[in-house]
């Protein structure tokens, strides 16, 4: 079992470093962006059909159908990798069905719309858009398939593609009138998805062409095994689509709060996405899938021990990353977004929000490899029920702190913390009500002393803030000094360099053995 977790380990690394390009790129893409068209109505046009073509993305593609299509794929590999291959390709064949179908009725709806439309910049953008959904859907069944054969780093390398042809369309567009620039730019985007999809097809291709080999040709027919996947994506997708509810809500709630809350929200999610998506879904994407496959073939006892090992993981990495963004937020907001029409007040409400949305980093993380533990048992309604639930919370505590308390935008914030913790904790207690698997957790004070360490270091940049700048870094005389990109990197690797060495340092001193897990988890190496 130990060769498993060094290959645990191998496996996030290459997830790891795959998404952390995707999301660097993504970041580029974002900053340009707003260089290039600034708030210009049509760039928010372009954002809400943007928005509103990635809707069913989450229900079709990379989401609940990746996620109950994987146990699927992983009992049909235990009967031999023909059956799987098979069945691979008969859901393949299904999805695109489905897909173009649903595009060209919406598109011929969006066709009828814009003949009458008056006012129709959103919907031509959302008609171009929109075909986008096909390679998505495609994109997210052949990332599952990757995955279960630990195929990590092409798979999460891939959406890259996109980012590169969304910047390089921006620097070619960036002297083109605004409304005609976003039209071209859909057509990049769209270019962008549909080369995302190809990225993965070298290594799917053989499965798909040894799967119409085993099947027969093309069917007509819905196979049994899509009809079951179908009836248990119902459950999921009314989570999701409480989920997405759920965050149309939230933008609502901010523009009450603030005019400008959307926009805080906005960047500091996107801050908050980096460290959730490339150190913890990391963490638990590269061991779901043979987690699962533990889970279909009742090894249980192995399924216990490895997700003991997934869990310390998750715990021992992103923990650090909940006190980084504490420590780094508001130079992080500060380098990126810090110059031109984004001043002060912008800033440190973005860092604001930062802030309450790192409280959710780590029960998010633990949310998805609870979630998967239910999928792999087929229990997609447990999950649903508890995400419809948390929306409900999350309305709730929204209308608390905008009407009530008057917090502003960082209400939205807080509430989604606050509901993710609510989320996990009542994942947890119902998956252990149903004794499926005898969890193991780490003890509570290696949480402690994680938690700690962050927490020094925190408090020591503050020290140095004041001892050696004279006021805080989030004060009015501090972000009035007008800072120079170069002065606002150093500002923030000083920064950097104080926590990583408060953190680890600590740690090494109080408890050796963490530092060297941890270096473990990221650096092992597979056992011969």
């Amino acid at each position: 079992m130990e060769q498993n977790h060094s290959q645990m380990s191998r496996y996030m690394r290459r997830f790891f470093s795959g998404t952390l390009l995707s999301r660097v790129s993504g970041m580029f893409r974002d900053i340009g962006m707003a260089a290039a068209f600034g708030d210009h109505p049509s760039v928010a046009a372009f954002m809400v059909a943007f928005r509103f073509s990635h809707l069913l993305r989450r229900l079709l593609g990379e989401g609940t159908l990746q996620a109950i299509f994987t146990p699927y794929y992983q009992s049909f590999r235990e009967k031999g990798e023909v059956e799987a291959s098979a069945f691979y390709a008969r859901m393949t064949l299904f999805l695109a069905s489905l897909l173009v179908s649903i595009i060209l009725f919406v598109e011929g709806g969006l066709g009828v719309s814009l003949f009458f439309s008056s006012h129709s910049e959103v919907l031509s953008l959302f008609a171009w858009l929109f075909p986008s959904l096909l390679f998505l859907g495609l994109y997210g069944l052949n990332l599952a398939v990757l995955q279960c054969h630990h195929v990590f780093f092409s798979s999460s390398i891939a959406p890259i593609a996109c980012n590169v042809a969304w910047v390089l369309a921006v620097m070619w567009l960036a002297k083109t009138p605004v409304p005609q620039a976003m039209r071209y730019l859909t057509w990049f985007v769209l270019a962008g998805f549909m080369i995302q999809w190809m990225i993965t097809l070298p290594k799917t291709w053989s499965f798909f062409r040894r799967g119409m080999k085993a099947t027969g040709g093309p069917m007509l027919s819905v196979p049994a095994e899509v009809k079951r996947i179908g009836k248990a994506s119902l459950w999921g997708v009314l989570g999701v689509a409480s989920t997405q509810l759920n965050s149309f809500l939230d933008m609502l709630f901010a523009s009450y709060a603030n005019a400008s809350g959307p926009v805080y929200l906005w960047y500091a999610i996107r801050l908050e996405q980096l460290p959730l998506a490339i150190v913890g879904f990391a963490c638990v994407y590269s061991i779901t899938p043979s987690l699962t496959r533990l889970i279909v073939a009742k090894k249980n006892s192995e399924a216990e021990e490895l997700f003991a090992f997934g869990y310390r993981r998750i715990l021992m990495l992103v923990v650090p990353c909940t006190f980084a963004l504490w420590t780094l937020g508001f130079s992080s907001v500060q380098l990126l977004f810090g110059r031109g029409c984004f001043a002060w007040p912008a800033t440190v409400e973005t860092t604001w929000c930062l802030w309450a949305y790192a409280l959710s980093l780590l029960p998010s993380t633990l949310v998805v490899y609870y979630s998967a533990l239910f999928y792999a048992y087929e229990d997609v309604k447990t999950p649903m029920w508890i995400s419809i639930g948390s929306v409900a919370l999350n309305i709730a505590l929204n209308a608390l702190f905008v009407f009530a308390f008057h917090l502003g935008a960082v209400s939205i914030a807080l509430s989604t913390s606050f509901c993710a913790v609510f989320n996990c904790l009542v994942m947890k207690r119902l998956f252990i009500k149903k004794h499926l698997l005898n969890l193991r957790y780490p003890s509570i004070w290696r949480f402690v002393h994680l938690a700690g360490m962050g927490v020094l270091a925190f408090v020591f940049s503050l020290w140095v803030d004041r001892s050696f700048l004279g006021e805080f870094f989030f004060s009015h005389e501090f972000v009035s000094r007008q800072l120079s990109f170069a002065d606002q990197l150093t500002y923030f690797l000083c920064q950097l360099t104080n926590f990583v060495t408060v953190t680890f340092l600590g740690l090494w001193l109080t408890n050796r053995k963490t530092v060297l897990e941890i270096k473990d988890l990221l650096f092992a190496k597979e056992l011969s």
